[in-house]
């Protein structure tokens, strides 16, 4: 995220007229990509200029926000689904970073029924300026089928304390005890919410030492990164912001006259947190014992705000991706025995394609070239292009957003969530990006991009290249604008596909219902959730490789990725059409290997270890 703020290149960039302050070094828009306006902005801009103060929502009166579904669209916007819950950033009047980047997703099966139920993470209050305000909540939706949610955190007990001001968070069984636990980053502090296996949780944090120290946590992972068979957590601390320091800073006034959030680099960065699984409930930090060092004393460096954990050199262990903000991105590889070197530099997953730090925000892995190995995907500011870094098959990755695609679509956006699906079931994996600025005044004090942006939606074209999918096609919730955050994706309906759910800063959730399959027919796609036989008992980290009309396709159970959020853990794979799957090879956390085969399409799987063949657990059919 790089931000405006003042430095010896202001008077420079308001020649310009464009913001690109980034948060180590400011630099133009990359030659080939021209600082293209938006329709209207320049007359819009200045009609929604304001005396003082911030005017977020003045861009978004370009478009409706209550847009009518586009008969043949593949995502239809369930404004009912998630209704009664909105993300509030309890903006304060002076800027406060947090403000900016707050709001994640889960997608968990939380009461154990079989179906994906949806944790949404709301902000906060500031205690110094509004001390009695009540927290406005975080809400747990518990599915009760056909898109029908009912919110239960207050029962649950998760909905949130007052004083507490929340960024993400990410959930796994930590404590192997059959149920998903839930861990919820913020500012300040983090919680971690233990399922006691009826329906409610219990807060744990202090106590499992994982707290965050005081530290401003932001995305989180588990993995085992040992293979023990213990669900450890990867935590990314993101800068040393404090609200003393913020009053001194007038971001953006020296630049254009208007103020607005500050960049990072006003802030120094902060090592993450991995805490290793003791086994007994209890956490132990052991980040820079571990190799995961992320920052040194006094550095610009560490600036954490997306996380993934993926086995990137197919070595058999989960080596770990972090997404920086302004600063080199890291990749940590592990040694199988959980000690880490980091390599993002000379592996070529660091910098952007000109050698040069972005403002990195969500990540996600897939191979998404079909070639069986996982590449990455890092979104990134706007004009920065997102990077997509292609893996040859070794660990060494080059940035190809260029030829695939992604930098035609770069008009100003500023991406957050992002995830790599097979949105269409045709056997391969497309992208979504979720987008929105991080100035709220952006389209008063630079005239090149809007603060509320609409989301994006790429299609897999083959031949290494993804093409953006027009609105008509896409949904007409890709019309709106809004400060799109998390982004999470499960199949909430039960009938195969895909649905996505958003975070918006100041808006309610977005559920997107995919279409994708007619009614009364059953799904081209595969659901798989699998059983581990001792220890991590939900297979985080496992491989899952299915062979379908001779073309093989390649997933991985995770538990956190994009930005903030962490999607259902169930792998799904599109069959294409086609009736049945040849083989489906699963590589088990512990190393060992099985083979199953052929399978029908069109219906959901348990796979347990050691088991000769899948569970079937239903017809996938909408």
């Amino acid at each position: 995220m790089r931000i405006a703020s003042e430095g010896a290149l202001a008077a420079t960039i308001a020649l310009l007229g464009l913001w690109a302050a980034t948060a180590c070094r400011r630099e133009d828009p990359p030659p080939s990509v021209p600082p293209s306006k938006p329709p209207a902005v320049a007359a819009a801009s200045a009609a929604a200029a304001t005396p003082d103060g911030p005017d977020p929502h003045a861009d978004g009166t370009l478009t409706p926000r209550d847009v009518a579904p586009i008969p043949g669209e593949r995502f239809t916007w369930r404004r009912e689904a998630l209704a009664g819950w909105k993300h509030v950033s309890s903006e304060s009047g002076e800027y406060r970073l947090p403000e900016i980047v707050c709001g994640g997703v889960v997608l968990f099966d939380f009461d154990g029924d079989g179906d994906v139920d949806v944790f949404l993470v709301n902000a906060g209050a500031w205690k110094d300026r509004t001390p009695d305000q009540p927290f406005p909540g975080h809400a747990l939706f518990r599915n009760d089928g056909g898109l029908k949610f009912t919110d239960v955190a207050k029962e649950a007990g998760v909905f949130g304390e007052q004083g507490a001001y929340c960024m993400g968070a990410s959930a796994a069984d930590f404590d192997d005890d059959g149920d998903q636990d839930l861990y919820v980053t913020g500012f300040g502090r983090n919680w971690l919410y233990v399922n006691d296996g009826k329906g409610s949780f219990v807060e744990r944090a202090r106590a499992a030492g994982v707290d965050g120290g005081g530290k401003w946590a932001t995305s989180a992972a588990f993995f085992d990164a040992d293979r023990d068979g213990r669900l450890d957590l990867y935590v990314c601390n993101y800068v040393e912001f404090s609200i003393e320091v913020n009053k001194k800073h007038k971001c953006g006034v020296d630049l254009t006259g208007i103020q607005d959030f500050c960049a990072p680099r006003e802030y120094l960065g902060v090592q993450d947190w991995f805490f290793r699984n003791e086994g007994d409930g209890r956490f132990r930090e052991q980040a820079v014992e571990r190799g995961l060092r992320t920052t040194e004393p006094l550095s610009d460096n560490g600036k954490g705000l997306g996380v993934v954990a993926s086995d990137v050199d197919d070595d058999g262990d989960l080596d770990v991706y972090v997404a920086n903000d302004g600063c080199s991105n890291f990749l940590f590889l592990n040694d199988g025995a959980g000690r880490f070197t980091e390599q993002g530099t000379i592996r070529g997953c660091a910098y952007g394609e000109d050698g040069k730090a972005l403002a990195g925000m969500g990540s996600d892995s897939g191979d998404w070239d079909g070639d069986g190995d996982f590449d990455l995907v890092c979104v990134n500011l706007s004009f920065e292009m997102n990077s997509l870094y292609q893996n040859d098959g070794r660990g060494w990755f080059s940035d190809e957003n260029r030829a695939a695609g992604l930098a035609a679509a770069d008009h100003g956006e500023v991406g957050f969530g992002v995830d790599f699906l097979d949105w269409d079931d045709d056997g391969d994996l497309d992208l979504i990006v979720a987008n929105g600025h991080v100035l709220v005044n952006v389209h008063r004090s630079r005239g090149t991009a809007w603060y509320m942006q609409a989301d994006q939606l790429f299609e897999n074209a083959g031949a290494g290249r993804f093409q953006l999918v027009p609105p008509e096609r896409a949904g007409a919730y890709f019309t709106v604008r809004n400060a799109a955050r998390g982004l999470a994706t499960g199949d909430l309906d039960g009938d195969g596909d895909l649905d996505v759910v958003v975070v918006a800063r100041d808006e309610g959730a977005v559920l997107l219902e995919n279409n994708h399959v007619p009614a009364g027919t059953r799904a081209d796609a595969f659901l798989f959730s699998l059983r581990a036989a001792k220890g991590n008992r939900d297979a985080i980290g496992a491989r899952l490789a299915i062979t379908i009309g001779g073309k093989r396709q390649l997933e991985e159970v995770k538990a956190g990725s994009s930005y903030c959020s962490r999607n259902d853990l169930r792998v799904h794979f599109g069959s294409g059409g086609a009736a049945a799957a040849e083989q489906l090879e699963v590589r088990w956390p512990s190393g060992e290997s099985q083979r199953f085969g052929p399978l029908a399409a069109g219906f959901e799987y348990r796979i347990t270890q050691g088991a000769a063949d899948p569970a079937v657990v239903r017809e996938l059919k909408r």
